[in-house]
């Protein structure tokens, strides 16, 4: 289970860590598997996020969720 962050200031070219985020969920959801959390830091994001996978049941699916 991995957790990918995203933020307004990041690089897609990152490796989607807190201290180094994806500049887009795009990039998140393109990487994230069932059972990975995807975090989005506070920002405004002008895409289309169409995610590859989703999973099923309450422990294997991707997660997006706003930061605290």
């Amino acid at each position: 289970m991995r957790e990918y962050h995203v933020a307004v200031t990041g690089c897609d070219s990152n490796s989607g860590t807190k201290d180094q985020p994806f500049r887009t969920i795009s990039r998140a959801a393109s990487l994230a598997m069932p059972g990975d959390r995807v975090i989005v830091h506070e920002g405004e994001y002008r895409e289309w996020v169409k995610p590859a996978q989703g999973g099923t049941g309450s422990v294997s699916r991707i997660t997006y969720e706003a930061a605290e």
